[in-house]
């Protein structure tokens, strides 16, 4: 009850922005970012100062439509004091790439096109991999995997792998780090990591990743959803160790010089489509239920997406962190307790020994699986 009537609380008291200009300049990706927080993000980052910003969308017609929109709103106040909406003339540009993260080939050709951009001369300045979903039925993808985990997990681990070695490359051309954002939920908390050490004892088993693979094992959708975070929370804690200097091999362990800054930020409670399939499949009852409960606690797109911006904004000290930004205060202030919350939270699964185990064994099922079908992706472990 009481993270209730703190989302209630934040809907009304959001962070505030950036100051003007933060990212003039600056070219940044954002996937996702046809809809709800993807979208809001874009504008945002259009109104303070972006040069570039580069959206993903799976359909060409619906990403060119939300590139018009984007522009026509960063180009005006959305009406609070801090908004700074921008003159046309100022106004930097959006462009849209393909990417359906149901797929590998795409998500690599979406790597590829990123690559390009700036190359040799400080390439992208803030990436943030927001696209994500919450299915709330069993549907297998096109790589043979359960939906969710595709695109929540391991589409999103392939795609920072990938982009991950050219940011860090390139940043011997840049006065400071660029920043790989992944959008995370402290719903990452939820699942039993001692039920998941028995799957991947289980001879035979196929480990954590094949037995929630299968469609008896699906669950609840806010389970499953809770269970893509985790593993994806998990692939993070071995990605951040590729950005730093000398990479996972360092001699001062955790303690080297991030050449990427990375975090993963939770936005809280935000009125989105992201919970179209409960709606669609839950009928009138469902709708009037997300209806209230948005109403109550939800912040709105543009409010939520504040967050996404308190964490591309982060230091070189911030890197590794475990973002909750949608908190009210000064934003160095904010970021120190934030964390200490999620410390705490996040101990069983994650810090812990148990925690620390089940992400050794996350990560080599997650190196496995993307190896074997992703040529890149071994190429790009084997640089650090």
């Amino acid at each position: 009850m009481a993270g209730l009537l703190f989302q209630a609380y934040m809907k009304f008291n959001p962070i505030p922005l950036p100051l003007p200009d933060t990212f003039a300049g600056q070219t940044a990706v954002v996937t996702g970012g046809t809809s709800g927080l993807g979208l809001a993000t874009a504008v945002h980052l259009l109104r303070l100062g972006a040069a570039e910003v580069i959206i993903s969308a799976r359909d060409a017609a619906r990403g060119r439509n939300a590139a018009a929109h984007i522009t026509a709103e960063a180009s005006k106040g959305g009406g609070g004091k801090d908004d700074g909406g921008r003159n046309k003339k100022t106004l930097g540009q959006v462009r849209v790439l393909e990417l359906d993260m149901n797929r590998y080939d795409s998500v690599v050709a979406f790597a590829k096109n990123v690559i390009e951009v700036k190359k040799g001369k400080g390439g992208v300045d803030v990436v943030v991999l927001n696209a994500g979903m919450i299915g709330t039925e069993y549907e297998l993808g096109p790589e043979g995997w359960e939906q969710n985990l595709q695109t929540n997990t391991l589409s999103t681990t392939l795609l920072a792998a990938l982009l991950l070695p050219y940011m860090k490359s390139e940043r011997a051309n840049r006065r400071s780090p660029a920043h790989l954002t992944l959008v995370g939920s402290m719903r990452h908390t939820d699942p039993d990591i001692n039920q998941w050490h028995e799957w991947a004892g289980q001879e035979g088993g196929g480990g954590v990743l094949e037995h929630l693979n299968r469609p008896e094992n699906f669950g609840s959708a806010n389970d499953r959803y809770a269970s893509t975070k985790l593993l994806l929370e998990y692939a993070f804690g071995e990605l951040v160790k590729l950005a730093r200097k000398d990479g996972p091999n360092n001699g001062d362990g955790d303690k080297g010089q991030p050449q990427v800054i990375m975090n993963t930020v939770c936005p809280g409670i935000v009125k989105t489509s992201l919970a179209r399939d409960y709606e669609a499949r839950g009928g009138l009852g469902m709708r009037v239920v997300v209806a209230i409960f948005q109403g109550l606690f939800g912040k709105s797109a543009a409010d939520g997406a504040r967050s996404y911006l308190a964490a591309v904004t982060t230091k070189e000290n911030q890197h590794y962190k475990h973002l909750m930004s949608h908190i009210p205060m000064p934003c160095h202030i904010a970021n120190e307790l934030t964390q200490r919350v999620c410390i705490r939270m996040s101990e069983r699964v994650i810090s812990s020994h148990a925690g620390q185990e089940m992400q050794a064994q996350v990560w080599g099922e997650l190196r496995h699986e993307l190896g074997a079908k992703v040529p890149a992706f071994k190429e790009t472990l084997l640089t650090d």
